[in-house]
């Protein structure tokens, strides 16, 4: 055991000599792994950013979000009002029922035009649904039945004061789609998620009662309803509970579930094989550059031909010689790892910085970076080390 451990470091000394004595092609050597590995590191890292971007999103709306929609085909046209709001109190395992009726129109203000976006009828739990939060009044509520008040989103609000110091917009009178509203609320601004296949775009939006829009809308029906489950519900059981509330109430009525969980699931699986393709495009590189190891040893092996016929002379067997190749092989293979995890990781900060994304170091990702390399060497340095140790010492003396 100690001649072996003897024998190692000798080999790992002399390995790490003749590496220093072709600076050239041991630096050309480190470059190639260097960019392998972090083509690794930064493909796989982005991988898992996305994928943990991409779960705060539906955090932020909440896993428990179930969205209702009109399906193709179906003898019913649309969903009925009165079903929609019956909804949370009908099926238990739904908590709140938020149906929305939209348009779009142009919005006017003393006068002038402050601009043209989505009209949403919505419900009084349309706002506690999508985490909608007031900077000023209140928002549209169940008592406002056929009535003309209105909440205006944030872009909306600046559009109206026009860049003027206005003390309130309350009970000021906005013109929607050539209907007057009074307006009842202000709402703060609202970071529009892409997570759900629903928009609710709130800041350009102007709410009013969903019975009022049903008078101004050209299609009354409810397009969409924003719903929640129970608190340890699974989506398959909301999702049973609710088509079969509507096979009851409307027979002929085709629908588009969705839910939250059911989204994360796909996007687990999705964002998975994501990664995978990710890192096998950056592995190209790396197996560029492995080549590139590969022929440096060979190199190095036909410069030193008289040195591995003297070493075999005195007595160094054909194991020792591999060894001291691959031990070469995988002390560059290894140094250029390391460097190419910072310089994976350092880009991978960098596009992070650019796209906002939260910088996060994937363990995993540096361990299989550092392993990757060593398999490298000891994959691409076999070949070179086999031929060194089947010299012939009298050829290699010889010069041939």
């Amino acid at each position: 055991m100690s001649r072996t451990l003897s024998v190692l470091g000798a080999n790992a000394r002399e390995a790490a000599e003749s590496l220093r004595r072709a600076r050239l092609r041991t630096v050309l050597g480190l470059v190639g792994i260097m960019i392998g590995i972090s083509s690794v590191i930064a493909m796989v890292s982005l991988g898992e950013i996305a994928r943990e971007q991409a779960r705060k999103q539906f955090e932020a709306l909440g896993t428990d979000i179930v969205i209702v929609r009109k399906g193709q085909g179906g003898r019913v046209r649309a969903i009925a009002l009165a079903d929609a709001v019956q909804l949370a109190a009908a099926v238990p395992s739904i908590t709140e029922a938020a149906p929305r009726i939209s348009g779009r129109g142009q919005f006017e203000f003393a006068g002038r035009k402050v601009g043209r976006g989505a009209i949403q009828g919505v419900t009084r739990s349309f706002a506690s649904v999508n985490r909608l939060s007031l900077q000023a009044g209140r928002f549209v509520s169940d008592l406002d039945t056929d009535r003309y008040y209105a909440v205006i989103g944030a872009e909306v609000a600046d559009a109206m004061r026009g860049g003027r110091a206005v003390d309130s917009l309350l009970g000021g009178i906005v013109e929607v789609d050539e209907a007057l509203f009074t307006v009842a609320g202000v709402l703060d601004r609202k970071q529009e998620g892409y997570a759900l296949p629903v928009r609710v775009k709130a800041d350009k939006s102007v709410f009013i009662p969903i019975t009022t829009s049903q008078r101004i809308a050209p299609e009354p029906g409810v397009e969409v309803i924003v719903a929640r489950s129970a608190a340890g519900v699974h989506y398959e059981t909301a999702v049973r509970d609710i088509r079969s509330w509507f096979r009851k109430r409307a027979p002929g009525l085709s629908l588009d579930i969705v839910t939250a969980k059911q989204l994360i699931a796909q996007m687990e699986s999705q964002m998975g094989i994501f990664t995978l393709l990710l890192g096998a495009v950056g592995s190209i590189s790396l197996i560029v550059g492995g080549i590139g190891i590969m022929n440096i040893m060979l190199v190095s092996v036909a410069e030193r031909r008289v040195e591995i016929a003297i070493r075999r002379a005195l007595g160094a067997r054909q194991r020792d010689i591999r060894s001291q190749f691959l031990i070469e092989s995988v002390i560059l293979t290894v140094t250029g790892g390391a460097l190419g995890v910072l310089l994976g990781l350092a880009a991978t900060w960098a596009i992070c910085r650019f796209t906002d994304w939260e910088f996060l170091v994937s363990g995993l990702s540096v361990a299989s970076g550092l392993g990757t390399a060593a398999a490298v060497g000891l994959f691409f340095g076999f070949q070179p080390a086999h031929q060194a140790s089947r010299l012939d010492p009298i050829a290699g003396l010889q010069g041939k």
